[in-house]
């Protein structure tokens, strides 16, 4: 981490304490050195570090009451395992996300397109200025 430590602290009587993250900005959490990564992300940094930086470490780990041990390999383990037909709809999404991507880019649609147009239906009906929610385009318009 870097960045101006005085950002994150406020003082509560005569004491600095940490900020509450749900009242700070994006741009003050950036400005403290942090990233825009999500939770299981974040766990297993934290696993690695408390290591001394080994993966292998992290893998061998013994502290089982700790509240990040069954999340220390990256993974959830309450989740349950996505379906094939799960899978297959991800995958489909990415190609989408691709030819999206590569048309958007000027690339055209890519090897797999056919003169008729793109390989994928869902990429086919992209037009531009719309998105389709399903890529995760235009995402910021709806939050």
């Amino acid at each position: 981490m870097s960045g101006d430590r005085r950002i994150g602290l406020e003082l509560q009587g005569a004491h600095a304490v940490g900020r509450d993250p749900r009242r700070m900005t994006g741009d003050e959490l950036m400005a403290l050195g942090h990233v825009r990564i999500g939770a299981q992300k974040a766990l297993r940094l934290r696993c690695i570090d408390c290591s001394g930086g080994s993966a292998q470490e992290v893998r061998l780990c013994t502290a089982v009451f700790c509240p990040a041990w069954p999340f220390r390999m990256g993974r959830n383990p309450w989740r349950a395992p996505a379906s094939d037909e799960r899978r297959e709809r991800a995958r489909a999404t990415i190609a989408a996300r691709r030819a999206f991507l590569a048309a958007d880019r000027g690339q055209g649609p890519g090897p797999d397109a056919t003169e008729a147009g793109a390989a994928t239906p869902v990429a086919a009906g992209i037009h531009a200025g719309k998105a389709t929610p399903a890529l995760g385009v235009g995402r910021e318009e709806r939050l």
